[in-house]
């Protein structure tokens, strides 16, 4: 067990009279180091071993072992201490090392308890009871820390034995999480290797859109780390999100298509009546598509000169697109958009919907595996993708263990269909063709 803080007055650095002393945490009696962390204005000492540091972080093994002046400084000083009275040793005596970034955290208090807290789990003490990192801000910026002094696998192993997420999860609210709360149960799953967090808020985000992705968005440098998620899964996002509404917009492109061009789509009644139908349904057809403002006539979802991508829910669009209603003339009740739009509409379905986790969010297991083969942003464009791979959609289910090459062939069918350069939404086999015979 960690030992209680012991505070107790030093002089700064510069040793001036006039400054207030600084307190000192003692991580360990036994401690060999003083760390002095300094971020925000604030700065505070503690008392630390440098074995237990070299050995759960390869920053501090390059930093106090290695060949920067700092590390042979420190070394020297060590060599004159004696082994036997560490614990009776002043602070003072001790040799010193100064840090100045623990990473880009979020607005604190104060930084003495995550920092006490980063390094009591480095140290492999326990935590004080309920833990701070029961908060979810906490647990994300204690993530951080870790991240900037890599030593990740450290706050793995003690949530894995101390249960941080679990205790997270446990304190979720009922409504549906903030943007802020979605990104920081991302990052905490990137960091953490916590894959369900990775695939469902990965998710949200693609669905439900970012403050940050907005065209009047401007950049934060002190933003937390959450606002600007690294190892590319900000770029990985935005780029999931473009194709999918892409792929949304190319449904009324297929239909406007179909019905401006010399085929004839109406195969009920006569020649002159099925020309008319075909008409009609142009009209009902377009009216439709821009009541929902879906169509000014150009897509307005994917961004194009002049114009930026849609920026709002796309759960909102799918509720819009089943809005259609069913129009007819001369009773060619099975005529039109509706009765073509809605079986593609069930397809895209599980995909969208953002209580259904299915291969749009981010795998985390795929993504740590498998990055090259899985990731959207370094993927090459299909060239064409046709509806008559509908059906494996509409039957999506991973098969596999997570990150096996089933699990990311499943991905790949999703990949496929938003990313293609060309969607043919006729469905081979289906009957579409002979619809309304």
């Amino acid at each position: 067990m960690a030992t209680e803080p012991v505070k107790m007055a030093l002089e700064t650095a510069e040793g001036s009279e006039d400054e207030p002393p600084l307190d000192v945490a003692v991580i360990t009696a036994v401690g060999d180091l003083v760390l002095e962390v300094s971020h925000g204005g604030e700065t505070f000492l503690y008392r630390v071993s440098v074995a237990s540091l070299t050995k759960t972080s390869s920053y501090f093994k390059n930093l106090l072992e290695g060949d920067f002046d700092e590390g042979i400084q420190v070394q020297r000083k060590l060599k004159t201490l004696d082994r036997n009275k560490i614990a009776e040793l002043p602070y003072d005596a001790l040799p010193l090392v100064k840090i100045s970034d623990i990473g880009r955290i979020s607005k604190v208090n104060t930084i003495r308890n995550l920092v006490e807290d980063f390094l009591n789990i480095v140290h492999g003490y326990a935590l004080p009871k309920p833990p701070p990192v029961s908060n979810l801000a906490n647990l994300a910026n204690l993530a951080i820390v870790a991240d900037r002094f890599d030593c990740l696998p450290s706050l793995i192993a003690a949530d894995r034995r101390l249960k941080f997420i679990q205790a997270n999860e446990k304190r979720t609210n009922s409504g549906p999480d903030s943007e802020e709360r979605t990104r920081q149960k991302l990052l905490i799953g990137i960091l953490l290797d916590h894959s369900p967090w990775i695939s469902i808020s990965s998710k949200r985000l693609i669905i439900c859109g970012s403050t940050c992705w907005k065209v009047d968005a401007v950049d934060d440098p002190d933003a937390a780390l959450w606002w600007d998620l690294p190892r590319g899964i900000e770029e990985e996002l935005v780029c999931r999100r473009n194709y999918l509404l892409e792929t949304l917009e190319s449904l009324q492109s297929h239909f406007l298509k179909l019905y401006t061009s010399a085929e004839r789509q109406c195969k009920f009644g006569y020649y002159e009546a099925s020309l008319e139908c075909d008409s009609f349904q142009l009209g009902q057809m377009l009216r439709f598509f821009q009541r929902i403002n879906t169509l000014r006539l150009k897509g307005t979802l994917v961004a194009k000169r002049g114009t930026h991508a849609y920026s709002g829910d796309i759960e909102r669009i799918l509720d819009a697109l089943y809005s259609c209603r069913t129009s007819q003339i001369y009773q060619h009740s099975h005529c039109g958009l509706r009765a073509r739009l809605i079986p593609l509409l069930e397809a895209l379905h599980p995909l969208i919907r953002q209580s259904q986790v299915t291969d749009l969010g981010i795998c985390g297991d795929c993504w740590r595996l498998h990055r090259i083969d899985y990731a959207w942003t370094l993927a090459k464009r299909p060239v064409a993708w046709g509806g008559g791979k509908l059906g494996s959609l509409v039957a999506l289910r991973r098969r596999g263990g997570p990150g096996s090459a089933a699990c990311l062939a499943s991905h790949a069918r999703v990949r496929e269909l938003c990313m293609a350069t060309e969607r043919d939404w006729t469905r081979p086999g289906s009957g579409e063709e002979n619809e309304g015979e």
